[in-house]
């Protein structure tokens, strides 16, 4: 319950933060005619709108699946934590093309101080944001938490570099503003690959090889794993056919050292 209420709550913080993340950057994008600020705010509403979707559909999952069906909450979070990265994915394309095309043809972009440190201001709140998410994520240690996490590191460093451009268009080098846009979408694109292959893995309930080989060396004949799965804290093989009951608790030691599962016999098997 505590760790489904961790969940609910950062989701919400993730919807609202985000949401006013991206008002205050849609207002200095347009005002300033920055495509890399333009891009960082709709990532911020894909952020938010993340948030949102999610939000509603785990607490769904949440509320129909029961106390007794922590499974399927773990399984939906791996779902959604796979579905926000491809979201981020796509978007990190688009803007690339969009970046690509102000590099072929660049427009001036105007400068203030003020749109600065406001933008540096967003930049502040994505790291405190992040802050946030460890606490949620302490409590509950979600993959959907954990990718919101790593999220706002790759938010902070995509302000931080729209700051810079934003400053140094001044000195009318508007070029810049487009390779910063294709910048932040290529460590868009980058980051949320590699946040999709990780959770697309926990999703399917993926064991390397080298795993399945080291745990069947570590077993006796007469057992036989029946089916793995995988969660954000680990990897556990259910198996049938008879233990050691005399060296069962050294047995489950040694197959959590070296191949780094836990080991559950099935009942009826």
């Amino acid at each position: 319950m505590v760790r489904n209420k961790a969940l609910c709550a950062a989701l919400a913080v993730a919807f609202s933060a985000n949401l006013i993340l991206f008002f205050v950057k849609l207002y200095i994008g347009l005002r300033t005619n920055s495509i890399s600020i333009y891009s960082d705010a709709v990532n911020n509403l894909f952020d938010s709108l993340s948030g949102l979707i999610t939000l509603i559909f785990m607490s769904v999952i949440i509320k129909r699946s029961g106390s007794s069906s922590g499974r399927t909450v773990e399984k939906g979070e791996q779902l959604f934590s796979m579905l926000i990265s491809i979201t981020v994915t796509l978007a990190g394309l688009g803007f690339g093309y969009t970046a690509f095309e102000r590099l072929m043809y660049p427009t001036p972009v105007w400068f203030t101080y003020g749109y600065a440190f406001m933008l540096a201001g967003t930049a502040a709140a994505k790291m405190i944001l992040y802050f946030v998410y460890d606490i949620f994520f302490k409590k509950s240690y979600s993959p959907v938490i954990k990718v919101m996490r790593y999220d706002c590191i790759l938010d902070f460093f995509i302000t931080a570099v729209t700051v810079v451009t934003l400053i140094v268009s001044k000195f009318g080098l508007y070029a810049l503003d487009a390779v910063a846009g294709i910048v932040i979408s290529a460590a868009m694109v980058i980051t949320a690959v590699k946040l999709v292959i990780s959770s697309g893995k926990l999703l399917v309930n993926y064991v390397s090889p080298e795993t399945r080989e080291i745990l069947t060396g570590l077993l006796p004949d007469s057992v036989r794993i029946v089916t793995f799965e995988t969660t954000s804290s680990g990897i556990t093989a259910f198996l049938s056919g008879e233990l050691p009951q005399e060296d069962l608790s050294a047995l489950r030691r040694e197959c959590l050292e070296k191949a780094g599962v836990e080991i559950f016999t099935v009942k009826g098997e």
